[in-house]
């Protein structure tokens, strides 16, 4: 989930920025700082959508850098468990596939991707019984069964429950489902 944070800091601005207008220097430092860096154990930070305040500088002796108490938002993103994603698979392999859901990527073992027993075979996933492949371009729906935020953000992914999988494959069960509605009107 994406979610607006409101964060408050004091942003050191080192003498060499402060050539530039105070809100740019600050503007800057928040980015190398924040984005891209996990807080609260639980949001990865994304991007800077606003500065609310900058309150006057501060210096420290023996640093030559001021210190700007600031208020500011970020966009995080938080997944959650059992929150359903949509992304696309950027990489197969023996362990499972890979899946892009936005800003981070997640990874659904070989025994999630599908309700079947799955092979890996010229980079791609099937299904013994369905023979329903997977494999790097498709589109898919999963479910958030797992997140680790140590470090790095991961999420752990499963495409077995009803709904989830291949989008094209749900499209082939829509397609049977009218298909079969259509059939009992007609001979009823």
């Amino acid at each position: 989930m994406y979610e607006i944070l409101t964060l408050k800091s004091k942003i050191r601005v080192p003498p060499r920025a402060e050539e530039q207008p105070l809100d740019e220097a600050i503007r800057l430092k928040i980015h190398e700082d924040f984005i891209g860096k996990i807080i609260e154990g639980k949001s990865l930070l994304l991007g800077l959508v606003s500065i609310d305040s900058i309150d006057e500088g501060i210096i420290i002796p023996e640093d030559p850098s001021a210190y700007y108490p600031a208020t500011f938002k970020l966009l995080g993103y938080t997944p959650t468990l059992h929150e359903v994603v949509k992304g696309q698979v950027v990489n197969i392999s023996e362990i499972g596939a890979t899946v892009n859901v936005g800003p981070v990527d997640g990874l659904a073992f070989i025994s999630q991707t599908m309700d079947d027993y799955v092979d890996f075979s010229k980079n791609a996933l099937v299904g013994r019984k369905t023979k329903e492949s997977i494999k790097i371009g498709d589109t898919v729906t999963a479910s958030i069964i797992a997140i680790t935020t140590k470090g790095q953000m991961k999420i752990g992914l499963t495409m077995r429950a009803p709904g989830l999988g291949k989008i094209d494959k749900k499209k082939g069960i829509k397609k049977k489902a009218a298909k079969a509605a259509k059939g009992e009107r007609n001979n009823g």
